[in-house]
């Protein structure tokens, strides 16, 4: 990898951390995933690990946007609804899952709902993004087969440069992230670590707050 490209592309005054749905209902017992049966612990301690990088890099970037999947019954997709019903998911629904996990946004940060797998569809971060002169995402969180990889796409389709830390998100299970990644990487952005993010911003060495 070239690091000084990466350099550029990341430089922090044209760099915005998305962090995608990193709430309850991804991350603990009981929520939506685990009531699917997929293995919420790669999410849980993701959260631990992404909280310490958002700690190292606030103050550094120049925007850090928490994207909050959000339900709203006027916007039910009868698509969504019955791909779920074919699969045999059960969809009730507590909004105490909706809460965040572990990586709680701070009073410089944003919080933009969302109501699809994207980021971008019918929210405000294109707009958002394009008003603070963002030119590259770097794209964290859950689901990395899921909303990661939708976001990632979307935001290349807009132009944006996407990164995506490969230790800072975790996909339904370890082969479906890997796959996700390949296909990132080869098609929508560049799949990093998030020690050469670090590099980049000259924070390697920062110890652990």
């Amino acid at each position: 990898m070239d690091i000084e490209a990466l350099r550029i592309k990341v430089r922090p005054e044209q760099t915005a951390l998305l962090i995608i749905d990193m709430q309850k209902d991804y991350c603990c017992k009981g929520g939506g995933f685990d009531r699917r049966g997929f293995d919420i612990i790669p999410a849980q301690r993701l959260a631990t690990k992404l909280n310490k990088f958002v700690t190292k890099v606030r103050g550094v970037l120049k925007c850090i946007v928490h994207l909050k999947m959000t339900k709203v019954a006027g916007l039910s997709s009868p698509a969504v609804t019955e791909l779920y019903q074919r699969l045999g998911v059960e969809r009730s629904y507590d909004s105490s899952y909706a809460e965040f996990y572990k990586v709680v946004p701070q009073e410089d940060d944003t919080v933009i709902p969302k109501y699809r797998y994207s980021g971008f569809v019918s929210t405000c971060l294109d707009h958002f993004l394009r008003l603070n002169e963002i030119k590259t995402v770097i794209v964290t969180g859950v689901a990395t087969n899921v909303c990661v990889e939708t976001t990632a796409r979307d935001a290349f389709m807009r132009d944006y440069y996407a990164v995506v830390p490969s230790d800072l998100t975790e996909g339904t299970s370890p082969e479906a992230k890997r796959a996700s990644l390949s296909n990132i990487d080869s098609f929508f952005g560049q799949v990093v670590d998030s020690q050469s993010l670090l590099r980049c911003w000259r924070l390697k060495n920062q110890k652990e707050k």
